[in-house]
């Protein structure tokens, strides 16, 4: 993930006018972890990637390199609501069954 995820997150904080603290907020982090994703010591892993790319509307795909698209997320009430539920069970869910989660998530029209 690298420099990568912290170019692009401090790109969409940017592009969606928001600081660490609201990050950190939105997504249920403390403002140390996003202080730390940011200066690129931790990287964020499963369900707290997809909460962060939620929150500032992206895909995880987007803030990993793995695509160039800033693609948004559908931002109606189900799919938020997925979301939340995801985080909070994510510990159940095996690595293969979060990454399909989160691409039928995010290619939701």
């Amino acid at each position: 993930m690298g420099s990568i995820f912290v170019e692009r997150l401090q790109k969409m904080l940017e592009k969606n006018g928001m600081s660490q603290r609201d990050l950190a907020k939105k997504a249920r982090l403390t403002e140390s972890a996003i202080s730390h994703y940011l200066k690129g010591d931790r990287e964020p892993k499963g369900a707290i990637l997809m909460n962060i790319a939620n929150v500032i509307g992206t895909s995880m795909d987007y803030l990993t390199g793995k695509t160039d698209e800033e693609i948004p997320v559908n931002s109606s009430e189900e799919i938020k609501e997925a979301f939340e539920l995801v985080a909070r069970n994510a510990r159940h869910m095996s690595t293969e069954e979060k990454a399909k989660l989160a691409k039928i998530l995010f290619s939701e029209k």
